[in-house]
This record gives C-alpha cells, sequence and structure tokens, in this order.
C-alpha cells in the first residue's frame, strides 16, 4: 500500500458513518447486513472499550438490524479460561444506534450443551 491509499483510507475513517455508507443527508438508504454489523462493531468498540471477537448473527426485523457480538469480558491466562459475552446492538435503517444490552456470559469454550 502506498502514502496516497493511506491517506485515502484515513480521511474516510475520519469522515461521519452516514457518509462512509454513501448517505447524502437527504433520502439515505437501507443498509445492508455487512453494512450494519460494520457499523455495530464500530459503536460498541466505541462505547465499551471491550476486544470484540467476532459478529455471531444478524437479523432484520421491524425497520432495524439487531446484530449480535462476541466479546472478551474479562481476560485471562490461560485464554481458554477467558471471560466472554454475547452483546445484542439494535440500530436503525440508517445505522444510527438505537440500544445494546448484554445478554449473556460464559467461560470460553463452554457449549449450550450443559
Amino acid at each position: 500500500m502506498n502514502d496516497a491509499d493511506t491517506r485515502t483510507g484515513e480521511r474516510a475513517r475520519r469522515r461521519p458513518t452516514s457518509e462512509r455508507r454513501g448517505g447524502t443527508g437527504g433520502g439515505q438508504s437501507r443498509l445492508t447486513a455487512v453494512q450494519a454489523a460494520r457499523t455495530a462493531v464500530e459503536q460498541l468498540v466505541e462505547l465499551t472499550g471491550r476486544r470484540l471477537e467476532s459478529v455471531v448473527g444478524i437479523r432484520s426485523e421491524d425497520e432495524k438490524f439487531v446484530v449480535v457480538i462476541e466479546a472478551v469480558e474479562d481476560p485471562r491466562v490461560p485464554s481458554t479460561a477467558d471471560v466472554m459475552a454475547e452483546y445484542e446492538v439494535e440500530l436503525d435503517e440508517q445505522g444510527e444506534l438505537l440500544a445494546y444490552r448484554r445478554t449473556s456470559r460464559y467461560v470460553r469454550g463452554s457449549t449450550d450443551d450443559g
């Protein structure tokens, strides 16, 4: 990657979220599932400061997206003992945060078959 590519990427990151999605301020278009997931990750990191592991689910319901994200809640040594959490992040059709909440906590590697 050259310096011009780096500067372009930095400008894109500094732009407001709605501009990065291609919105013009007027009739903004509905987010795609991928855009909703990326936006939810960005906003959850900003709000919680947690290290996020992955997006584990996404659904569209009633003109909003609900994104389920797995995060490291309490890092441990060894990492197999990390306390993990799942968060649900709700976004409206334009990607604005409506709500988020922690839905569960568990030890990394545990299963639902308990």
